[in-house]
């Protein structure tokens, strides 16, 4: 029976997930502004330079100044290529990117200090197969890579989507072992159950994260979502130093930018899957539940840094040495952990 007053109490929830929807969108939008300052500035330190310091206090006005020089840009595009793909590619990238951490929880429920009379959980979509959802959205993202290379009619470009195609088929078998193996500990396709499942300490002093009991999945998980972000040691398909740019070689202005905005989102979904499946979320020391979500942003810097640090420290891997490392390294390990998993599971009832 349909019920006015349920209703009229169901309003401020329903605008609190409007306003949380809208939140997340711009946090992600700006991640990648956040995101090329922090990288320019962490590569600096490591190698003994400044980074941005002259436009605005510490070079903090850099990336707004990136923006205003994409914006203004001329859009080209190539007489060859196709107008349609050609245009639809880097939506079709950027629009993946922001689907795949709709589903992504990043603290406890909160009634945001008594505003609400019914707690909202911090997470845009509720899905208990946000696993699946995640795993599949993200399996989605190549083919904005893939139609940028072919449409654009470029030699260097479709090499670069090829490689695309190639490294996710060979990583994503490992990546989605690695979530198995923490879907079998958690028994759960929710990450807000796999985060709870990670609550308290052991022994009084260790956390319950599962990247105690999970450090080779945990690994491998950072690996091969590292080569799925097309990040080095593995960006292959941009690989300046053979193929101009990649699969972005003939994209300017805005369009370039979309590329760059759902690397740089791909990221932070990468780090902050991994803190919801190995490194307990929202749950930590000294802070309520209710301010979890500090605890989750610390960690997910944390993991970005280790990004960055990757990306200045090692060398690209020769493209053979990268199937190699795939087929034969990663993905063995990536079977042999879960069926350690699953008996630990069995026997042990880990």
């Amino acid at each position: 029976m349909f019920s006015w007053l349920h209703l009229y109490r169901m309003i401020p929830l329903l605008i609190a997930q409007i306003v949380l929807t809208l939140f997340v969108f711009f946090m992600l939008l700006n991640s990648a502004a956040v995101m090329v300052y922090f990288e320019r500035k962490v590569a600096a330190m490591l190698q003994q330079r400044l980074g941005p310091y002259l436009v605005g206090p510490r070079g903090l006005l850099q990336p707004v100044a990136d923006v205003i020089k994409l914006m203004f840009k001329e859009e080209l595009r190539p007489r060859a290529a196709d107008p349609l793909l050609f245009a639809l590619a880097p939506i079709i990238s950027a629009a993946a990117a922001f689907a795949a951490f709709a589903v992504v929880p990043f603290g406890a429920e909160t009634t945001f200090f008594g505003l609400l009379s019914d707690p909202l959980r911090l997470q845009v979509a509720d899905v208990n197969v946000a696993v699946l959802v995640i795993f599949a959205i993200a399996s989605m993202s190549v083919y904005g890579i893939v139609l940028a290379g072919w449409s654009s009619n470029s030699k260097y470009s479709l090499l670069g989507s090829l490689r695309a195609s190639a490294q996710m088929i060979s990583y994503e078998l490992s990546y989605g072992l690695a979530l198995a193996s923490v879907l079998v500990m958690a028994n759960s396709l929710s990450l807000t159950d796999i985060v709870n499942r990670q609550a308290g300490v052991w022994f009084h002093v260790i956390p319950r994260w599962f990247l105690f009991v999970q450090p080779l999945g945990f690994l491998i998980y950072l690996t091969a979502g590292i080569a799925e972000t097309n990040r080095a040691p593995f960006d292959f398909p941009e690989a300046e130093q053979e193929l101009v740019a990649g699969y972005h070689t003939e994209y300017s202005s805005m369009s370039f930018a979309m590329f760059f905005l759902a690397e740089y989102i791909n990221m932070v979904t990468v780090s902050a899957v991994a803190t919801d499946l190995f490194l307990g979320g929202w749950h930590g020391p000294f802070l309520p539940e209710s301010l979890g979500w500090i605890w989750f942003l610390l960690k997910v810097t944390a993991i970005l840094f280790f990004y960055v640090w990757m990306r200045w420290t090692l060398p690209r891997y020769r493209y053979d040495q990268l199937m190699h490392f795939g087929w034969r390294v990663l993905l063995p390990l990536a079977v042999v952990n879960l069926l350690a998993t699953a008996a630990g599971v069995l026997y042990f009832d880990l």
